[in-house]
């Protein structure tokens, strides 16, 4: 367990299977994930199963959760972490919309962070976000994220061609 200010984030296991299914076929809670095509119950099974976040020396996937209550209402994790270069992407969900905007997320980016760069000697935190979403992009620029570049038409959301936000953390920037 890793201990936030109001959340924590613990290791994910097979009994979560049900809520990321509903989280990651949800549209509301996926149009500003990378992953937003439907998943069936089986998929979602088997990758708990598979290693439950770990599935690879590459990847680091974590429940969110409550500390007042133990719910639990997202994930967030680390992907593409290069040992030599010492960088990871971070990616965040809270997947229960009804706790949108309560700064859930902003704990558990910050405590992955600290736990990255203190833990896993981490020197650099990237991240994507995507335009139509500039209240994520505010939120990580509290958090101390840097805009570092900008990517034209990157992706296709809603029958558009949107731009995507790169930006990165170093342990010095982290409030």
């Amino acid at each position: 367990m890793i201990p936030g200010e109001s959340i924590y984030l613990r290791a994910l296991e097979v009994s979560d299977q049900d809520r990321y299914h509903r989280w990651f076929n949800d549209p509301e809670v996926t149009v500003t994930l990378v992953r937003h095509e439907p998943i069936t119950l089986l998929a979602e099974r088997e990758w708990l199963e598979q290693g439950r976040g770990r599935r690879s020396p590459s990847d680091l996937s974590l429940a969110i959760c409550l500390k007042a209550d133990d719910r639990h209402i997202g994930s967030v994790g680390f992907h593409r972490i290069h040992a030599v270069n010492r960088t990871a992407s971070l990616g965040v969900v809270i997947g229960e919309r009804d706790l949108w905007g309560r700064g859930y997320g902003s704990d558990a980016v910050r405590t992955l962070c600290r736990y990255g760069f203190d833990s896993m000697n981490l020197g650099k935190i990237r991240l994507d976000v995507y335009d139509f979403n500039p209240r994520a992009a505010g939120v990580y620029e509290r958090l101390g994220f840097k805009r570092e570049g900008l990517f034209r038409k990157e992706v296709y959301r809603n029958g558009e061609y949107r731009d995507v936000i790169r930006m990165g953390l170093l342990p010095e920037d982290l409030p």
